[in-house]
């Protein structure tokens, strides 16, 4: 178990640390640097796909709301007719080569989020694979869809993308500034000029000065994306039917993701009365050792149910302890003018647009 996040740790890293990591950064930003440049200079190739190809990626480790962003993106796009499909690299899976991603599970062979992903979608395909091209072409094969949305894409160059949308997370937005492994940033923050849309997450509302300073990197629209806590569901069969039922607690919270704290806010937004809450590292695959912990430390201090997140509930062990254990249901909530990026993407199905 994991009580604290490397990020945390190097908000002020001690000399010794610093003087290590900054170096490593330095080197990991000339990579960078030198593997975006290779597709610039045409050394290395970008590919197409028949169908366009929408990417919601960040320029942050994790915890950025992509995933939640995806989800909302796929549901508003199938909600006017329109047949999307998700391609995802399936982070951390055991599996290989190209798979659909089967909801019924197992969910190791496809990685936590794209199972969790093909599990809140229904009939919207979810795909995986590390050379997502190739993922597109084998779905195209079994089913015809209209688009494709490519998760966690804005570093994959390897596929042409027509349009680019930036996920900020509005809690850690860039953290100190600094590249991996020094900070939490993948790529510099003026990589913001190459997206075609920035959306703000986890936000209450507009923040004016963090808006201007958006604006000194980036010329398009800005949209704040609220992530709303809605309700608890059992764990069981991860349906999302009967929300609203479920024991006033208090619970013992656990987590496996980038933003524990994050987790923690939803909860204490919902009203859900926790007396702890556990942190794993990210994506980590639960064991029944791990369950045991957390049960023990539900009875050791009075909890009369556990609490963990829809991601989460993807790589637990069973479905079934001795005491009920529920999942946080979230639900990502756009302005009006999110409508522009659904004109935007729409606007591709129909020829308008070109390729990046």
């Amino acid at each position: 178990m994991i009580r604290c996040r490397i990020e945390e740790i190097l908000t002020a890293p001690p000399s010794w640390l610093r003087s290590v990591l900054v170096p490593l950064a330095l080197l990991y930003a000339g990579a960078v640097a030198f593997h975006r440049g290779m597709y610039r200079l045409g050394i290395l190739k970008s590919h197409n796909l028949p169908r366009p190809v929408v990417s919601v990626g960040n320029l942050t480790t994790g915890g950025g709301g992509k995933t939640p962003l995806v989800i909302w993106l796929a549901e508003a796009l199938s909600n006017r007719g329109i047949k999307p499909a998700i391609l995802s690299r399936g982070y951390g899976r055991e599996g290989d080569g190209v798979r659909i991603v089967d909801p019924d599970g197992p969910w190791r062979i496809f990685g936590d989020e794209p199972f969790m992903m093909a599990r809140r979608l229904g009939e919207i395909p979810v795909v995986v694979s590390g050379n997502r091209r190739l993922a597109g072409l084998e779905l195209l094969r079994h089913q015809d869809v209209d688009l494709f949305i490519l998760d966690d894409g804005f570093q994959h160059y390897a596929l042409k993308r027509d349009l680019d949308v930036v996920a900020i997370d509005n809690h850690r937005r860039f953290g100190s500034g600094r590249l991996l492994p020094a900070g939490i940033l993948r790529e510099p923050v003026k990589r913001l000029q190459d997206a075609d849309f920035v959306v703000v997450t986890k936000s209450s509302g507009p923040d004016p000065e963090f808006e201007k300073y958006l604006s000194e990197l980036y010329s398009g629209p800005v949209l704040w994306a609220d992530y709303r806590p809605v309700s608890l569901l059992p764990v069981k069969g991860a349906s999302r039917d009967g929300e609203g039922a479920y024991p006033e607690g208090p619970f013992i919270a656990f987590c496996g993701i980038a933003d524990p704290e994050g987790f923690r806010i939803s909860l204490d937004r919902l009203g859900v009365r926790i007396l702890d809450l556990i942190v794993f590292s990210d994506h980590h695959p639960y064991s029944d050792m791990d369950m045991a912990g957390i049960l023990e430390a539900a009875h050791q201090k009075g909890a009369r149910a556990l609490v963990t997140t829809e991601k989460d509930a993807a790589r637990l062990p069973g479905n079934e302890y001795e005491i009920p254990c529920y999942v946080l249901s979230m639900e990502a909530v756009l302005p009006e003018n999110a409508s522009l990026l659904i004109g935007r993407v729409a606007a591709l199905i129909k020829g308008e647009g070109d390729s990046v």
